[in-house]
């Protein structure tokens, strides 16, 4: 190990010099003072005659006419002057068997020894003093390129660790930025490209019998067309990291366990960008992010869950409420989708649009509290009967208050029916002092109470009904709201299901 980590020393240190703009200045000014001389470096701690012969004698200009025998009379007498500069520590002059002068110093850090520079080939000694300046020249040239070595190294130690902070931050704004599944995955993907500058990146999750990885997302920056496949714990890397609980890492990919209480999936990374192969240091930054990752990854699966209690409870709840007068408090499919429909066109955020949603399937719960008798009937209401069905909005807040996950939703049940010129109730709010979410239930509630046969009245067609929330637009509706409903309802699904619902299959309106 410790003659591996020699050599990889020896080789940066040597790459450094050949590429060293301060040794390259160094032989040219000295050059012009020991003219004529050959300058080589000897890449060997202890070099062979035969390394001699090829990195110095056969650069002699005399070489071609030299008999076999006296090169290697030659590169012997070389030879033993690198001994002497190894175990002095010196630059040491020298006469070769020709006549020409040359000189070696050895390259070395403290007692280390591992390589030598020179010179020969001149015809013209060389003056002591000459040669000790450029042993001071060598000898800081040598030390700058070590220290460039030791500040690569600290960078190379360091850069990791920054990373892995900065990664901490940036996952951690991953967390509070959204809680939906569905797009948190692809950006702790994207995340991961981007550090690790990778070509691509695959996400897999445990499936709950634990034998199989399920696929989630795959970001390829190749643009190439790879199918999602299942991956069996145990196999290839992916399988590997989940089945041994740590990194496996290859030249070309890196996997990485998302770890909570348990493995709950994996994050697989191929192919750099720089086709360099992934290092530890890659490895010690990806467990940093995955770290972050599972907290993101459990925070948005809790999230999920109890996105799903709370809409099992409001569904329950509005079961119940509907056995009082079945068809009455459970809205139609098509009603939630073109309110949400209309939402995502007003550009509603992601909670905002989960408030729209829970507050459609409720909007009319406070109803069971009016007198069936009232609702029903065909006469117009007397002033105290229109009293008791202005209540119902506050009646449906009361019945949702204590329910913490619907909060939201209670402004848009409190205010659907305000009118955008203030005319409506409960309150006499007008135009933007009504909540979006309740602008929105406005219009949808009443379409769907026209296009809904009742026991006093008949239905009427969608194009009736259409063409009477147009006619109401800036009096009773936000026109900005009735031109997004106009737009969602032109959409072939929506206008599909709504068919569907009112006439049954195969039957237009």
């Amino acid at each position: 190990m410790e003659n591996t980590k020699n050599h990889a020393y020896q080789k940066e240190l040597f790459d450094r010099l050949r590429k060293s703009q301060s040794l390259k200045r160094a032989e040219e000014c000295f050059a012009r003072v020991i003219k004529g001389a050959s300058w080589w470096l000897l890449e060997k701690r202890k070099p062979s005659l035969q390394d001699v012969e090829e990195v110095i004698c056969r650069k002699c200009p005399l070489e071609k006419g030299l008999q076999r025998r006296k090169i290697k009379k030659c590169a012997k007498n070389i030879l033993g002057v690198i001994t002497r500069a190894a175990e002095e520590k010196t630059i040491i002059k020298f006469d070769c068997e020709e006549g020409l002068h040359g000189f070696v110093s050895a390259i070395a850090q403290a007692d280390k020894i591992y390589g030598y520079v020179g010179g020969c080939y001149r015809k013209k000694d060389i003056s002591t003093q000459i040669l000790q300046i450029f042993s001071a020249f060598l000898d800081t040239i040598i030390k700058e390129a070590q220290k460039e070595m030791e500040l690569s190294k600290l960078y190379e130690t360091l850069r990791p660790r920054a990373i892995a902070l900065s990664t901490v931050h940036t996952v951690h704004r991953l967390i509070s930025s959204t809680l939906d599944f569905n797009e948190l995955l692809p950006r702790i993907a994207r995340l991961s490209l981007q550090i690790m500058r990778a070509q691509r990146c695959s996400i897999k999750l445990v499936d709950s019998k634990r034998k199989v990885l399920l696929p989630k997302v795959t970001v390829d920056l190749r643009q190439k067309n790879i199918r999602l496949k299942k991956v069996r714990v145990g196999r290839w890397a992916p399988g590997k990291a989940v089945k041994f609980g740590r990194p496996i890492r290859g030249r070309d990919y890196l996997a990485t366990p998302l770890i909570d209480e348990d493995v709950i999936g994996v994050i697989t990374l191929y192919d750099k960008l720089d086709k360099k192969p992934f290092t530890t240091f890659d490895q010690e930054i990806m467990s940093t992010l995955a770290e972050q990752a599972v907290i993101a990854i459990k925070n948005a699966q809790l999230y999920k869950e109890q996105e799903k209690l709370t809409m099992g409870t409001i569904k329950s709840l509005a079961k119940v409420l509907d056995t009082r007068a079945p068809g009455t408090y459970i809205p139609r499919t098509s009603f939630v989708k073109i309110a949400m429909a209309i939402g995502q066109q007003m550009h509603m955020d992601e909670d905002e649009l989960k408030s729209l949603e829970y507050a459609s399937i409720l909007h009319d719960a406070g109803e069971i509290f009016v007198p069936e008798e009232v609702l029903a009937k065909p006469a117009k209401l007397t002033g105290e009967e229109y009293e008791m069905v202005k209540e119902h909005p506050a009646a449906g807040v009361a019945i949702i208050k204590h329910m913490k996950a619907l909060k939201s939703a209670t402004p848009i049940i409190l205010y659907h029916h305000e009118n955008y010129d203030g005319s409506g109730y409960p309150k006499g709010l007008k135009k933007d002092m009504i909540p979006l979410g309740a602008r929105i239930m406005a219009v949808v509630s009443a379409f769907e109470a026209m296009i809904t046969k009742k026991p006093y009245r008949v239905a009427k067609t969608l194009g009736e009904a259409t063409e009477e929330i147009k006619a109401n637009a800036g009096t009773q509706f936000d026109p900005k709201v009735v031109e997004a409903f106009l737009k969602v309802l032109k959409k072939k699904d929506i206008r599909a299901l709504l068919e569907k619902e009112l006439y049954g299959p195969g039957r237009a309106a």
